[in-house]
């Protein structure tokens, strides 16, 4: 595969064949030179020598010896074969919690704690890590602290120091690289190991095409997603970027509005100025003219001092009106009093001479004519039925009759008073309406005077012109408020479209900016195409090579394998019969799913073991490749795979564990594998 220098030369000469700007380039080659380089691996080989698992799922405390070599884990079902692989997986990467794949219930039940001791050889070194799981009450702690002694004495020695760290152990045994790219350790495992029942693990991981980009120094995908990390982020168009255009040009319209009713505005205030300008001087002449005629002031001072008098007047009459007014109603009230008195006096002598009181001497209750009769005529009280002498009735009549005469003397007093005040009132109002008629007839006199005056009609255009003069000005301050309020309103239009002319030059240049990277990202993936298009089509050649292992089952009529032209590493296995079978068929626990997977983590493995520099994880698990097998033609297909491994593979550690059935072969396997029994 071409180098690093000369595929960033490549991308910088297409991109200048685009005609993009020098600073775009620039920014182009920054993005590639930070994020396009070969991931150093500092280690070449790592393979597990053994591992010891206590307390893990369904094993009390098991040693499994591999030696570095290809091994067979054979026994019955629910023997703790998968249980080891397990194992082996959790001693060098932890349980890896809220990540897509990950270890569940790993500890037995019953236990509060597991204990995983693994001998790794890393290169030629022998290496140890110590790995414990322990329950807390909620869930779990103490696998991300692991021990790890790079240089053991014995295959048991375990360091007493200070706990390390995954990234301590993913360093030392050369993972970290890719690792600390965010891949997550258990998808880096999974394409080194195929665990049942999901064996389609690696092909349906989102971000397998990066992955083995990387693995094969086709690395390109970091600079295309931190181009587009730039794009949203740095280049992002805000809110008011994004609107710039359509409110630069209303606003621009309202300031060319505002501008012309501005303009409107001041040439009428210019108008309304010079008319009062005009109005003004007018009114000085006048009263210039009206000053040196001092017997017109005088009319008009002397007018106004009769109106004044003439208006006090005719105050004072009013209220004096009003008293006389008051009086006579007063009068009226005692008149028809003093009537009513002559009525009642005689009535009380025909009372007197009839004897008849108006109430009750003894019990001393008012009585009305009908009871006074009932008392003349029975000489008892209509009320308390009492004997009444005549003596009493007598004396009650002679006591209201000296109290009467005394009530009516007090009125006659009154009435006497008013009646007086009444005749007072009527001089003084005879007299006031006397002197307002000479006023009256005095201030014709003056104005009679003041209308024969040469000068009255300067007088009457003065009284124009103050008016007029008064409604300019109000006229004038309006148009001077309102030219005031657009002179605001301009200057804020246009302090606003300083701003959009800003927001718009922005967004033109994220824009341009935006596009260019679209284009670079266009570009690089273009270029990772190509590198993957020969990347797949060696894979093809493998996977094709590895389709003559399968003569009796499923994929017995394979023809060969196509690649999805689309990009990624997706592919379709070509049957005669055209019942093709692609890679992203959602069934990952069927046979299907299972040989699919086979082929392609084979044929990725056997490339990566020609690559001088990749993850040095050299080892090749497959667990149960008879799990779920209902038709027994797949069964020898999956034998001559499995037994085909340790030969397709020589350069891995291959692990496989089968199950102690019919459909496996002892003898076979013991030909090609270490076999540990379970």
């Amino acid at each position: 595969m071409p180098e690093r220098e000369e595929i960033i030369v490549s991308i910088i000469e297409a991109l200048e064949a685009e005609d993009m700007e020098p600073d775009q380039i620039d920014e182009c080659r920054q993005l590639l030179e930070a994020n396009y380089h070969e991931p150093e691996f500092p280690v070449d080989r790592v393979t597990i020598r053994r591992i010891r698992a206590q307390q893990f799922r369904n094993l009390d405390d098991r040693v499994v010896r591999l030696d570095d070599t290809d091994t067979a884990l054979y026994g019955p079902n629910d023997q703790g074969k998968t249980a080891i692989l397990e194992a082996i997986r959790f001693n060098l990467f932890g349980r890896q919690e809220k990540q897509r794949i990950t270890l569940t219930d790993p500890i037995q039940s019953e236990q509060d704690s597991l204990e995983t001791t693994g001998n790794w050889s890393v290169d030629t070194n022998h290496y140890l890590v110590q790995r414990l799981l322990n329950r807390d009450g909620r869930g779990y702690s103490g696998d991300d602290r692991p021990k790890l002694n790079t240089d053991p004495s014995s295959e048991d020695d375990i360091p007493f120091q200070a706990r390390n760290t995954q990234q301590d152990v993913s360093e030392a045994f050369g993972i970290w690289p890719v690792e600390s790219r965010e891949f997550g350790r258990y998808n880096i495992f999974s394409l080194f190991c195929l665990m049942a029942p999901e064996y389609k693990k690696f092909l349906r991981w989102q971000d397998k095409e990066d992955f083995i980009d990387l693995l094969f120094g086709i690395n390109l995908a970091a600079a295309i997603n931190q181009s587009k990390k730039r794009r949203s982020e740095k280049y992002e168009l805000t809110e008011e970027e994004e609107t710039a255009a359509e409110e630069l040009k209303t606003a621009q319209s309202r300031e060319k509005k505002l501008a012309e009713r501005l303009a409107e505005l001041q040439e009428n205030k210019k108008e309304i100025e010079t008319k009062l300008a005009d109005r003004r001087a007018e009114l000085r002449s006048i009263n210039e003219t009206l000053e040196q005629d001092n017997e017109l002031e005088q009319l008009e001072s002397e007018k106004l001092r009769l109106q004044r008098q003439i208006n006090n007047l005719e105050s004072e009459k009013r209220e004096t009106r009003g008293d006389l007014r008051e009086i006579r109603l007063s009068i009226e009230r005692y008149e028809e009093m003093e009537m009513g008195e002559e009525v009642h006096s005689t009535a009380q002598d025909l009372q007197e001479m009839m004897s008849i009181p108006e109430r009750c001497p003894i019990c001393t209750n008012d009585v009305d004519d009908s009871q006074r009769r009932r008392l003349l005529n029975d000489g008892d009280c209509p009320l308390c039925r009492k004997e009444v002498p005549d003596k009493r009735i007598e004396t009650a009549t002679e006591r209201d009759v000296r109290e009467s005469a005394m009530e009516r003397e007090e009125v006659e007093e009154q009435l006497t008073e008013l009646r007086s005040r009444e005749r007072k009132l009527e001089g003084e109002l005879d007299l006031l309406e006397s002197r307002i008629q000479d006023h009256q007839e005095q201030l014709e006199t003056i104005e009679s005077q003041i209308a024969e005056s040469d000068v009255t009609q300067l007088i009457d255009r003065r009284d124009e012109l103050e008016t007029e003069i008064s409604s300019l000005e109000r006229d004038a301050t309006s148009v001077q408020v309102e030219i005031n309020a657009k002179e605001d309103e301009l200057d804020d239009t246009t302090e606003r479209i300083e701003d959009l002319e800003g927001a718009y030059e922005r967004r033109r240049e994220k824009v341009e900016k935006r596009q260019a990277l679209q284009t670079f990202e266009r570009i690089v993936r273009r270029h990772i195409e190509e590198e993957r298009t020969d990347l797949k089509s060696n894979l093809r050649e493998e996977m094709n090579d590895l389709l003559s292992y399968f003569e009796h089952g499923r994929f017995a009529d394979a023809q060969n394998v196509v690649f999805n032209p689309q990009g990624g590493y997706d592919f379709t296995v070509v049957i005669e019969d055209g019942n093709d079978v692609p890679s992203d068929r959602h069934n990952e626990y069927s046979n299907e799913g299972k040989i699919l997977a086979l082929l392609f983590h084979t044929a990725v493995l056997k490339q990566l073991a020609e690559q001088s520099n990749t993850l040095p994880i050299r080892m090749f698990i497959f667990d149960s490749p008879y799990f779920d097998i209902p038709d027994t033609g797949n069964a020898p297909d999956i034998t001559n795979f499995v037994l085909a491994l340790p030969e397709e593979l020589p350069e891995y550690q291959v692990i496989v564990t089968v199950t102690d059935s019919a459909l496996s072969d002892r003898s076979a396997l013991n030909e090609k594998y270490q076999i540990e029994d379970f």
